[in-house]
């Protein structure tokens, strides 16, 4: 396992438990002291946790998140479930929003060719993946300007976004609950509540690392969500209360070759 790659399970282990201890970590990944020590001390550097004598707890913030780089390669066996779950709900003929998320990039890879589909989206990641196919489908990249991210942003966006009514509208958020949708940065967040207005169908891609997550942004109300799709990491007593509030649940199974990877 790379450095990378034990460092995001650290993260997240740190979020789902509120902490680790250095003696948990070594079992664990299998590695020295010394190697456990340096990734708590590059994560508190880089202000992902807080260290402590013998591990690390959660550092509670609400306008921090990874960086989307980062995210890209962070829980892919969940956002390949959920992404498998969610193409099953697009149909012939329908107009489709996909947003420029981790979660619409991996999504936009399992988007079949051969389905007349009309997608826009904010992202030149998911535009060039849905292109590549050369099938039945018709892509709009939304203008406006440029991010690190590869997704455009700005009073263009909003604009032209304006323009478009939609079938189905597919986004995530920073975290989720029973209070409803949260974000760290205002553009995201505008884009959610501009597609609940224009989109017949709002379909929330969210992995379980989301639930009971809050952020800066408080986004709408979960009810507004017509489908929440999600992965089966997620807690029976969350699902509970998914069941109550939102119209319909669905949770991708992660497969056993998708988690060993």
């Amino acid at each position: 396992m790379s450095s990378v790659h034990r460092r995001n399970e650290i993260i997240q282990a740190v979020r789902r438990t509120g902490s680790v201890s250095v003696e948990e970590l070594v079992a664990a990944y299998n590695v020295s002291v010394e190697t456990i020590r340096r990734d708590l001390r590059i994560l508190d550097e880089r202000g992902y946790l807080r260290r402590t004598y013998g591990g690390a707890v959660k550092k509670e913030q609400t306008t921090w998140d990874l960086p989307f780089y980062e995210r890209m390669n962070l829980n892919q066996e969940r956002k390949t479930a959920i992404a498998r779950e969610a193409v099953l709900l697009l149909e012939e003929g329908d107009s489709v929003f996909i947003d420029g998320n981790t979660s619409g990039l991996a999504l936009s890879r399992y988007v079949p060719a051969d389905k007349f589909l009309t997608i826009v989206t904010n992202s030149a990641m998911v535009a060039l993946n849905l292109i590549q196919k050369k099938g039945k489908l018709k892509v709009y990249l939304v203008g406006g300007e440029l991010d690190e991210e590869g997704k455009t942003f700005g009073y263009r966006l909003s604009c032209e976004l304006r323009q478009y009514r939609f079938d189905k509208a597919l986004f995530s958020c920073m975290g989720f609950g029973p209070t409803g949708l949260y974000y760290s940065k205002p553009d995201p967040l505008q884009i959610a509540q501009m597609l609940v207005e224009q989109s017949s169908q709002i379909i929330l891609m969210a992995d379980s690392s989301k639930a009971n997550r809050t952020g800066f942004l408080y986004g709408m109300e979960l009810q507004r969500i017509h489908t929440l799709v999600t992965d089966d990491g997620i807690s029976f007593e969350m699902r509970e209360l998914l069941h109550e509030t939102v119209r319909r649940v669905v949770i991708g199974q992660i497969e056993q070759e998708d988690a060993g990877r």
